[in-house]
């Protein structure tokens, strides 16, 4: 439960210190006096969208703290491990409006974005406004009021994910088959293609040994001219050659050595060079003595060099790239030849999600029917209680199309009602008055926050437009309400006040004697001032002895 709660410069209030304590409190004051600003202040604690008309004016930001005590073992512990925000059992937030500047959350001392609060705030507070009535005949809020009470959450969210996939997998078959025509002109194309890719057969690094023989073919003649060349001044000329020289020089060395032995390491290196020039006068001669021109080689390897460029261009791609080329258009010509594949995977695919949609949803609609017929028969008795004797509250569960599906289940939600006995149900939106809206509201959101978790219930002048026996019923649900639960309710109602454990009394002032300047106080009444309290608010405009009394009768009998 909500501890105590600070509120500095936020709206008419520049400082607001409260303790509150477990069971039912009642909040009143005079028309205006600023009775909802604790459940304002706590609405935007928790992520509500704050500006900078929420800062008291001549301020420069306001700030909001509270403190809550919660049981060991509640699930917020578990979220605030999770974001290693945890501070022993300890729980404490604060917010900050800053008028030039971004405003700035925390939880537990440690900054924090304001999505967190809000995503944390869900599991502390259940706020309820008095104008949620207006939105109950919206069949969406309808169902999620259904789905609230079946504890649906966790299955929605499956049935949610379930639908975005069967969606995706329909975009993608729907693709397959709108995009048959540009395939099949794709398939013609790559046919094209990969013909002329065939005749020519490019196979990995044919192209560079294209070059090295075009190169080679173009110079053959010099080639052949100089190497003969060559063999000539190595061997062949007569009157002088390389050969024979060395042979002469080694001769002549072998000679000398007898005089000097270290000549027979020269004469041995001369002697090895006659053999290296003899091995290289043979190569020469097997490679180039005997080669000729081939003009018909020449032609061939150039029409084929050719072809090369000529596919390079109109690929766009390198010529030493056609190879892989070639293996990358006749891969994806297999992928696309057979587009029944592809469509039949995703049927599959389809088939798996719609059994477990449809699984999904025959588990929530099962769900959604016990809890509309516990709820209905639950609203119904609260009905006569507040003052609709003898109406009636169904719930009509509509199913959708056979071949239609929603992220929301297998049929829509519609609350159904007479207010009167004897005629028929019809939509709520059709039968209910905004003071009939009221009160069936107040019955559901009393009804479901029972049933909720949340630690604290607000009630924030949810009683308007009743008055008699029903504010007396009223005051008595709430009051039960707070025997398992922390509730506030912002009331205009003495019935409503009179049944409250704690009563808070919310005033103007202007104690800061500051020009314009307006605070508020909220102080907890003790039992006289309750009773001056409740006297005021039974609409006497004087308090009396009579007025007094009737205050300290309804209190004794609350």
């Amino acid at each position: 439960m909500i501890d105590w709660l600070e509120i500095s410069h936020f709206a008419i209030a520049a400082s607001v210190e409260l303790e509150l304590e477990d069971g039912f409190s009642a909040v009143t004051g005079e028309t205006g006096s600023g009775k909802s600003l604790m459940v304002d202040a706590l609405a935007t604690l928790l992520g509500a969208r704050a500006d900078n008309s929420l800062i008291q004016l001549g301020q420069d930001s306001a700030e909001i703290q509270c403190s809550f005590s919660l049981p060991s073992e509640h699930a917020v512990f578990d979220w605030l491990e999770r974001h290693d925000l945890r501070s022993d059992n300890e729980l404490l937030l604060r917010r900050i409006i800053r008028r030039d500047k971004p405003g700035r959350g925390y939880i537990n001392g440690r900054p924090v974005n304001i999505s967190m609060l809000r995503e944390l705030g869900v599991d502390l507070v259940d706020i309820h406004g008095q104008h949620d009535h207006h939105s109950l005949i919206r069949r969406p809020i309808q169902q999620a009021l259904l789905d609230e009470a079946a504890g649906n959450q966790s299955l929605l969210d499956e049935l949610s994910s379930c639908y975005d996939s069967l969606s995706s997998l329909q975009r993608q078959i729907d693709r397959v088959n709108n995009q048959q025509t540009a395939i099949q002109e794709r398939i013609d194309l790559l046919k094209f293609q990969l013909t002329e890719l065939d005749q020519l057969d490019p196979v990995a690094g044919e192209w560079e040994r294209l070059e090295q023989q075009q190169k080679r073919l173009h110079h053959l003649q010099e080639l052949v001219s100089g190497c003969q060349s060559v063999i000539e001044r190595l061997d062949q000329d007569e009157r002088s050659n390389i050969n024979s020289e060395l042979v002469k020089v080694c001769a002549q060395l072998r000679n000398l050595e007898r005089f000097d032995s270290q000549l027979g390491a020269i004469a041995a290196l001369l002697e090895e060079a006659t053999v290296n020039v003899e091995e290289a006068v043979r190569q020469l001669k097997d490679q180039y003595q005997s080669s000729e021109v081939d003009s018909i080689e020449i032609k061939e390897i150039e029409q084929r060099f050719s072809s090369f460029h000529d596919l390079s261009r109109k690929h766009r791609v390198q010529p030493q790239m056609l190879a892989e080329h070639t293996i990358v258009l006749r891969e994806e010509l297999q992928g696309l030849s057979n587009p029944d594949a592809e469509r039949a995977k995703l049927e599959k695919l389809i088939n798996t999600e719609q059994k477990k949609y449809h699984e999904l949803c025959a588990r929530i609609s099962d769900s959604r029917q016990s809890s509309a017929t516990k709820l209905a028969k639950q609203i119904t008795a609260a009905m006569q209680e507040l003052g609709m004797q003898g109406g009636s509250f169904e719930i009509a569960l509509n199913p959708l199309a056979a071949d239609k599906i929603s992220r929301h289940g297998a049929e829509t939600i519609e609350f159904m009602v007479t207010a009167n006995p004897g005629l028929p149900v019809q939509p709520l939106s059709r039968i209910a008055s905004g003071g009939e809206l009221s009160r069936i509201s107040l019955a559901i959101q009393v009804i479901l926050s029972g049933a909720a978790m949340v630690p604290t219930l607000i009630f924030d002048e949810v009683d308007v437009g009743i008055g008699g026996t029903v504010a007396n019923t009223v005051g008595q649900r709430l009051r039960d309400l707070g025997k398992s639960s922390q509730v506030i309710c912002v009331t205009h109602l003495a019935q409503v006040a009179a049944r409250a454990d704690h009563h808070f009394c919310v005033s103007k002032t202007n104690a800061k004697k500051k020009a314009g300047a307006i605070d508020i106080a909220i102080r907890l009444l003790d039992q006289e001032s309750r009773i001056e309290e409740i006297s005021r608010m039974t609409g006497s405009e004087k308090i009396t002895k009579q007025s007094r009394d009737h205050a300290e009768q309804m209190l004794a009998s609350a």
